[in-house]
């Protein structure tokens, strides 16, 4: 596994980390000019009723309830990105994943971000939730980290995964609602 690999000592997680943040900085601004460009033509009332239902179908999907594919680049960053070396071959791995565009996501939680940053958020919002989902996969990646190689981390989130999923949407939820109501003034 890449994660437990000795590439992983020293400054190369904190130098992943920093590439997972720069990644969603990115993916937020580039959803806050394209919501931009919805904004202009959609009034708030569309806004809301999108991601009331977008809210709903991700929370069943995330729950279980609802099963389907949601669209991901289905294959791993490749391991050749640390041919260039300790610092920046991890960077641009963190880089790649904290885009959201380049690997796996297991969970329907990032794809609740996306129209709360492209039809609510402010540059400053956008800037919060970029940070926000790279800090989430760092603190993800630093835990795995934290537990021994054979397989505590998938142990421990395999007992707590449905209080972490209820615990996670209702913190989304809150946000939400919170952001419906400041859009309606």
């Amino acid at each position: 596994m890449v994660l437990s690999s000795s590439v992983w000592r020293g400054i190369s997680k904190y130098s992943f980390c920093v590439g997972l943040v720069a990644g969603g900085l990115l993916s937020a601004a580039v959803l806050l000019v394209v919501g931009s460009l919805v904004r202009i033509v959609a009034p708030v009332p569309v806004w809301l009723g999108l991601m009331a239902v977008w809210f709903v179908v991700m929370a069943l999907r995330e729950l279980g309830v609802v099963s389907f594919p949601m669209p991901q680049n289905a294959r791993l960053v490749p391991e050749s990105v640390f041919r260039h070396g300790p610092v920046l071959g991890p960077f641009e791995f963190g880089y790649e994943m904290g885009t959201g565009v380049r690997t796996y996501v297991t969970s329907s939680l990032p794809y609740l971000l996306v129209p709360m940053i492209a039809l609510f958020s402010t540059p400053l919002t956008a800037v919060l939730a970029g940070v926000g989902f790279g800090l989430g996969r760092s603190l993800m990646t630093l835990m795995n980290l934290s537990y021994d190689s054979d397989g505590g981390w998938d142990f421990a989130w395999g007992r707590h995964q449905r209080k972490l999923q209820t615990a996670l949407l209702l913190m989304f939820a809150s946000s939400a609602i919170w952001i419906g109501m400041a859009a309606l003034g």
